[in-house]
This record gives C-alpha cells, structure tokens and sequence, in this order.
C-alpha cells in the first residue's frame, strides 16, 4: 500500500510539477523559493502516507502546496525577526507579548499567500486601498481604472481572503 501510495505520489508531482512551482512562485515571491515550497508538499504528503484515498490528487497537491508556502513564509518572517536590532528597541517593544506577535505574524503570513493568488490588478487595488491608505478614486487614477473596478478588486480581494481564512481556520 505504502509503496503504490509513493508511486501514485510521485505521478502527481511529475504531472503538476511545473504549474505548481509557478503557483508556489506566485504565493512566496520567486522560482527559487517556489521550488523548495513544492518540494516542502511533496514531503509533507509522503510523510503523510495513504491512509485515505485521494479523490482531487491537483487539488490535494496544490492545498499542500499553499499549506508549504504560508509555513514557508511564517519561516522566513521568524528568520528577518531575528535579525532584529535590539539595541534600537524601546523596552516596551520588547516587553511585547510573544504569543500575540506570533500569532499576528502567522495571520500576516496566512494574508500575504493569499493576497498572491489573487490577479496583479486586484492584489494593487487592494493593497493601495486597506494598506496604503489611498481612496478608490485614487487608485483608479493611479492604476488607470475606473472607480468601479476598484471597487469591484476590492470586494474580490477581500472575499477571497475572508473564505480562506475561514477554511484555514476549520483546518
């Protein structure tokens, strides 16, 4: 069981190799980066093992593979945190609460992967909007749009990102 399991495994990845490290590319910012996120899901599936029949084998690997690239940048955020120069840093900013600061940076990390599935477009608009602060006529002057479609990107960025987050949050 377990090795047909491997083989079947090993056909899912072989058939969506490249569209998943291009996906994967998209979510953690470049191939090289994608590469090593695919290579995280194809581990955490072997790992796992065949305990349960596969219905949607894409599906299921791209799922591992979002899942490898949120771990991937929760990863990355706690490495650059590190790096942190402490000696700049207020006592109240060190006296912040680990849990809370943990718990946000994941959330963040969880928003950034999704954020990169959405098209260019409507990735801009929203984060022109919610984090830069601009208003939707301004952003349809700056991205050469109309006030409409802001609006529109932005309602889809933020249901994109609302369903996600609810099913990860089920997971």
């Amino acid at each position: 069981m377990v090795r047909s399991f491997h083989h079947f495994l090993n056909d899912i990845f072989r058939s969506y190799h490249a569209e998943a490290v291009r996906f994967a590319s998209r979510l953690v910012g470049n191939r090289d980066n994608g590469e090593e996120v695919v290579q995280d899901a194809w581990v955490s599936l072997a790992v796992r093992g065949g305990a349960t029949p596969i219905e949607h084998p894409k599906t299921y690997f791209f799922t591992a593979t979002r899942n490898a690239a949120i771990a991937f940048t929760m990863r990355e955020q706690r490495e650059w945190s590190r790096r942190v120069d402490f000696d700049s840093l207020s006592e109240a900013e060190l006296a912040d609460d680990s849990v809370a600061r943990y718990e946000q940076n994941r959330q963040l990390a969880m928003l950034a992967v999704f954020l990169n599935e959405l098209p260019p477009a409507c990735r801009k608009a929203f984060v022109m909007n919610k984090f830069e602060g601009y208003s939707h006529p301004e952003i349809a002057a700056k991205l050469g749009i109309s006030v409409s479609m802001v609006e529109k990107h932005v309602v889809r960025a933020l249901l994109h990102c609302r369903e996600l987050m609810r099913a990860h949050a089920d997971d």
